[in-house]
């Protein structure tokens, strides 16, 4: 890891909105799983002072990947400046319908609960409504055209899936890649990007270490991320980076705490590489 490459520059500081680029539009998933992050005072003793804890609510579609993406913020191993709670449904996920439904339950209320622990909504510092284009392009244009769906939440949307995050974290070429998945119909597009990463580079598009590798991730999806007329994303495309961007400034606003995440992971690396020798 090149850690000189630590840095990195906002495309706009004020978060405004990225403005649409007009393209022809791609078309397009009980009991809820929950996954409970550890419980934490609201700040975190460090030697030098206390450290503040942020949270943030990520409401998910898919149930698998993006959980492992955030894992480290889940089970807070390493990272305490941040702690995400993360919600979606054991093992099928929830369709945009489905999400925009349980979203307005969590307006109307102010609270949701996780595993039995009870969240306000004005106590988080931000939230996450995380969906994949896939079939659900129909879906995704009636929610976003209506306003009050956006209230205080954002919707991350990637197509055709989550992978093409995770691709962006370590790849960055998807019109050479990913070319193949452009002759696919729409219902088979996410289920052959997921069947590729292990193709496309050695070791895969693992979810949990591309946690390691937003900074990368963001700069690849910047550099190819366009919307259509109807702000859904195009093919290849993921507004990924624009939650990733604000995770990052969270913990790095508290601490540093991200670069010195990603220092330790490579002191580790050095120190076993040095052993195997």
């Amino acid at each position: 890891m090149d850690l000189s490459k630590l840095s990195y520059s906002k495309q706009s500081p004020d978060r405004t909105p990225t403005p649409p680029i007009v393209t022809s539009s791609e078309e397009g998933k009980g009991d809820t799983n929950i996954i409970l992050p550890q419980k934490v005072s609201s700040s975190y003793r460090k030697d030098d002072g206390f450290l503040s804890t942020s949270l943030v609510f990520v409401l998910s579609g898919g149930e698998k990947k993006e959980r492992d993406f955030l894992s480290e913020l889940i089970r807070q191993r390493e990272i305490h400046s941040l702690r995400v709670a993360f919600m979606s449904e054991k093992g099928q996920g929830l369709q945009p319908y489905q999400m925009n439904e349980r979203w307005k339950i969590i307006l109307r209320d102010g609270q949701f609960f996780i595993g039995g622990q009870l969240y306000h909504l004005n106590d988080m510092d931000k939230v996450f409504l995380l969906s994949d284009v896939d079939e659900f392009y129909d879906q995704l244009v009636k929610i976003l055209s209506e306003d009050a769906a956006q209230l205080q939440g954002k919707w991350i949307i990637s197509n055709p899936c989550f992978e093409i995050w995770l691709y962006y974290c370590y790849l960055n070429d998807p019109e050479k890649d990913l070319v193949n998945l452009k002759s696919e119909t729409v219902a088979s597009r996410s289920k052959k990007l997921k069947a590729l990463g292990p193709h496309l580079r050695s070791g895969g598009i693992n979810p949990c270490l591309a946690f390691e590798h937003m900074i990368t991730g963001i700069e690849n999806s910047r550099a190819h991320y366009a919307v259509d007329e109807h702000r859904i994303p195009i093919l290849f495309a993921t507004n990924m980076h624009e939650m990733a961007e604000d995770l990052m400034d969270i913990m790095n606003n508290n601490r540093n705490e991200y670069e010195e995440f990603l220092r330790r992971r490579e002191e580790r690396r050095n120190m076993m590489r040095k052993q195997m020798r």
